[in-house]
């Protein structure tokens, strides 16, 4: 089991829609380990620069931290349950009364210290990383860090550059974006659909020293605000049906469930900009996984 989950499967890609003369495939990254997709990739990179420090027993444990309910925490919580490394969550959540697959399967799986705010949160970590025990480790909020992007690399040597003209995923810490960017074979789109475009400029700013990338020149103009392309509600949380409904529709479509957090919204812009004449040629989406969340999740 534990080899299976260090070895993510070669994932396919599916021919879904024609618009014009411009096709459109997925490569589908939801069928890594329980839909967790990239973030299982960026965990076993994570993983492997840590390897030998976990088999010595110097490193016992793993601390996650962030949003509670947040596909990061759940996807840490289900891979280092697997390759049986014990962990323990910072996390924070707004409303007490929530319950998701991220805090269903934390709270089996994991230690958790919680608090409702996330300034709070915020305090405890500045204490737990200046002390806490040289037998733990502490992983970023977002996964976001230098090993996890190097584990990413695994996706693109998937991918023949000659099949197509252009990758479009959507974006959330931006890791995944930044690891397209640096792998450089094909132009890369992304839906800014985890931070607002602007917040999300000075955000990846600020945290591009951790990767050792301080000098990397951003091709911000290459994003998309999924609110310049559709009249729709793109906030997180919110109780209508339209998404959900939406995934729905592509499913009886492609055959492929396209979450409604993240997947649904990039495929409709995606389509909308097809019809438009404003992504042509062969366009390979990264659907990135994340269906065990369903609609109540962020990055």
């Amino acid at each position: 089991m534990k080899d299976s989950v260090l070895r993510p499967r070669r994932t396919e890609v599916d021919y879904v829609l024609k618009v014009h003369s411009s096709e459109l495939f997925i490569k589908r990254e939801d069928k890594i380990f329980f839909s967790q997709g990239t973030k299982i990739r960026k965990l076993v990179g994570i993983y492997k620069n840590l390897e030998s420090k976990f088999q010595s027993g110097e490193i016992q444990k793993v601390i996650l931290q962030g949003n509670l309910h947040s596909n990061a925490i759940l996807a840490g919580s289900l891979f280092f349950r697997f390759v049986e490394v014990p962990t323990k969550i910072l996390g924070y959540s707004r409303d007490p009364a929530l319950v998701t697959p991220a805090s269903i399967i934390s709270k089996r799986f994991s230690e958790l210290e919680l608090v409702p705010t996330r300034k709070e949160w915020e305090k405890i970590v500045e204490d737990t990383t200046k002390f806490h025990p040289p037998n733990q480790v502490l992983i970023p909020e977002y996964l976001f860090t230098l090993s996890a992007l190097q584990g990413l690399a695994s996706l693109w040597e998937e991918i023949d550059p000659t099949k197509y003209d252009r990758i479009v995923l959507d974006v959330g810490s931006g890791l995944t974006w930044i690891s397209a960017i640096l792998w450089g074979k094909l132009p890369v789109t992304g839906i800014s659909l985890g931070i607002h475009k602007e917040k999300f400029v000075t955000w990846i700013g600020s945290h591009l020293s951790s990767l050792r990338l301080s000098n990397l020149d951003l091709p911000f103009e290459s994003l998309i605000d999924p609110k310049e392309k559709l009249t729709a509600d793109f906030s997180y949380g919110k109780k209508g049906k339209f998404w959900l409904e939406r995934s729905k529709e592509y499913q009886r479509k492609f055959g492929i469930y396209l979450e409604p957090i993240y997947a649904a919204k990039s495929i409709s812009i995606i389509e909308s900009m097809m019809e438009k004449g404003e992504l042509e040629g062969r366009i390979l989406y990264i659907y990135q996984g994340g269906i065990l969340q369903g609609g109540i999740t962020s990055i």
